[in-house]
């Protein structure tokens, strides 16, 4: 590697940058970041003068080499492009990124003249050849990842082939050793052979999962060592009784990861050759023939009830679940706080909480996904015209506190650079006797402080000069509505984009059950806050803009009933003296709707309320549908408890 020494840009102090990582295995050990940092810094300093000052800049993480996901490489990314750092060491170019990503960081510290060091590949930028040598290595990083993957795979399959090894985590019904090595050191627990047997023969009785569960929950069973919740659910009923270990018989490679380049991240998919089988007749519980009668039959149950393929593969495949359609992944119960998921009542458009689908929530009121998407957007567009001018005060109050800020900026910077000029006159008197006196430790001790006190002062006021002066520039409201409007309509609503802007424009969206004073059904509304700063591209804002820019907005997300819609009408009619035939002849109605709105006024006059809906915090006693609490599995458990 090229010895050549470096000059600082600043003129006066090194910024060396150190990248260390691990990726966070069981056997691997915190101390070894700090050897990684060490040996870089031992590495870093035979390229500059003992007495330079050096500022370290130190990135130490836990993380896989593939992942290019990882925040810390923008970091790295947002160091290099600062044009700050002298230097960034790695040990090895697998510890920044383990693919050819290496490459394009090492192109751009190169771009914006920082010198790259990875002295276990040999590597230095400063060599004419260092793109190839960085393509080679990275080359022989990935190959290694690779080979390893594969020799360990081989290996542990071929010991579970022949001997049982590579074992699974044990599920009910099984007992390890601490010394097992095999599945043929397991041990069966005969307690669980009949319970395990009358499992089977219900399920062909009555083919529930849910109702397994229930009954295993009631006569206490057990679930598995490493269950966490320690009660049995559907989920987990199924996936114990299609375990072929019940009828003496582990399998191995039932899926395999492969890698999405695009993030570096390693999928689990199903393995298409299938997987293989270890004989444990001692393990059996369950005959086989009933155990291939009832999984046929599970198989045969299930069979279309999944997404149906596009062109042969799933339609969600490669997509990530936070890529959604609007509310998908930001609607939120107003009772237990979880997300409302799509496909509420088996509609594909309907949307419920998912915590009814657990039994810890009571709101089981459904709503159209599509339609509430519509009704959230037309209100936003509505609210858009309402907002009234920035006010004139408040603008001019935003243009003092700017002022402020320079004036305080400059002035702490004017002090910084009085402390710059007495530590340099302190280093001048100490440099005027060692010219007389000589240096020894305690002189040599006291200047080298005052040179690192220097250069972090000078830090502070390069800092301080780079900022860049607070200039408010609010747009006017009409330029701000078109912005809104023009970002919101331009995205089709089925889109993940159009998803993620109003994520940013609708925040705190909570779902409540509302109920008619009259004791009708409950319906849904939508509470949420407008806000309109994603459009404004002043970053600080202050409080008085932010009251301006965000409005809390509650909207229906059902049709009101007849009598709701009319009363005002009627009511108003009726004090001015129109008879209630004629008030509702006038209104449209029929007298029976007109009088079951004057009910549901008199009912309001008693009430003393304005609003005929009431907000609803216990499950209604009397509903017909809201039933999801009776149930025994029911346990109210509220997202912010867990």
């Amino acid at each position: 590697m090229n010895e050549g020494k470096i000059t600082p840009r600043n003129g006066h102090t090194v910024h060396v940058g150190i990248v260390a990582r691990i990726s966070g295995c069981q056997n691997q050990k915190e101390m070894s970041l700090e050897d990684q940092v060490d040996h870089s810094k031992d590495e870093a300093s035979r390229y500059y003068d003992a007495e330079t000052p050096v500022v370290y800049h130190i990135i130490s993480t836990k993380g896989k080499g593939e992942r290019l996901d990882r925040p810390e490489l923008l970091e790295i990314e947002k160091l290099l492009r600062s044009r700050l750092l002298d230097l960034l060491v790695v040990e090895d170019l697998g510890r920044l990124v383990r693919g050819t990503a290496a490459s394009e960081f090492c192109g751009i510290a190169v771009d914006h003249g920082v010198r790259v060091l990875a002295p276990n590949d040999c590597i230095d930028t400063a060599d004419a050849s260092w793109e190839e040598d960085v393509i080679s290595a990275c080359r022989d990083h990935v190959g290694h990842n690779a080979h390893t993957s594969k020799r360990l795979k081989h290996k542990m399959m071929n010991r579970f082939i022949k001997m049982g090894a590579s074992m699974a985590r044990p599920i009910y019904g099984y007992t390890v050793p601490k010394d097992a090595r095999s599945y043929t050191d397991w041990q069966k627990d005969e307690s669980a052979t009949p319970v395990l047997n009358e499992l089977f023969n219900c399920y062909k009785r009555f083919p529930n999962f849910s109702l397994l569960a229930d009954m295993l929950n009631r006569a206490g069973v057990i679930t598995g060592p490493y269950d966490r919740t320690k009660r049995w659910d559907s989920a987990k009923v199924r996936r114990l009784m299609s375990n072929p270990l019940l009828k003496g018989v582990a399998r191995r490679g039932c899926r395999h990861t492969v890698k999405h380049h695009e993030t570096g991240r390693r999928i689990s998919v199903r393995k298409t050759t299938g997987p293989a089988y270890f004989p444990c007749p001692h393990l059996l519980h369950v005959p086989e023939d009933l155990w291939n009668e009832v999984n046929e039959l599970r198989e045969f149950r299930n069979r279309g009830l999944g997404r149906k393929p596009r062109n042969g593969d799933d339609p969600r495949s490669g997509i990530a679940r936070k890529r959604t359609v609007f509310p998908g992944q930001h609607a939120r119960c107003g009772i237990c706080s979880r997300l409302f998921y799509w496909g509420g009542h088996g509609k594909k458009t309907g949307m419920m909480c998912s915590g009814v689908r657990e039994y810890a929530c009571w709101n089981a009121i459904s709503i159209d996904g599509l339609s509430a998407s519509t009704r959230i957007v037309q209100t936003v567009l509505e609210k858009l015209e309402e907002l009234p001018e920035f006010d004139t005060l408040l603008m001019q109050k935003l243009k003092e506190e700017a002022t402020a800020h320079q004036t305080q900026g400059s002035a702490n910077a004017q002090k910084i650079a009085q402390e710059v000029q007495q530590v340099t006159n302190r280093i001048q008197h100490l440099v005027n006797a060692i010219s007389q006196t000589g240096m020894d430790e305690e002189i040599r001790t006291t200047m080298m402080a005052l040179k690192a006190q220097r250069q972090q002062l000078n830090n502070q006021l390069e800092s301080l000069r780079q900022q860049p002066a607070k200039i408010v520039e609010l747009p006017p409201m009409h330029t701000l509505r078109a912005r809104a409007r023009s970002a919101i309509t331009q995205l089709a609503t089925s889109s993940s984009e159009f998803g993620q802007l109003m994520n940013q424009v609708v925040t705190d969206l909570v779902l409540i059950p509302y109920r008619i004073c009259d004791g009708n059904r409950v319906v849904l509304r939508a509470k949420f806050t407008m806000d309109l700063t994603p459009f404004v591209n002043e970053t600080s804002l202050n409080a008085d803009i932010g009251k301006v820019l965000r409005h809390e907005v509650v909207i229906d997300l059902f049709d009101p009933p007849q009598r709701v819609q009319h009363r005002p009408q009627l009511v108003a009619l009726i004090q001015e003296g129109v008879t209630l035939r004629k008030a509702a002849r006038q209104v449209g109605i029929t007298l029976p709707a007109a009088q079951n709105a004057m009910k549901l006024h008199k009912i309001m006059s008693e009430l003393g309320v304005s609003d005929p809906f009431i907000a609803m915090h216990q499950p209604p006693a009397d509903d017909t549908k809201l039933k999801r609490h009776l149930h025994p599995r029911y346990q109210f458990r509220p997202l912010l408890d867990n």
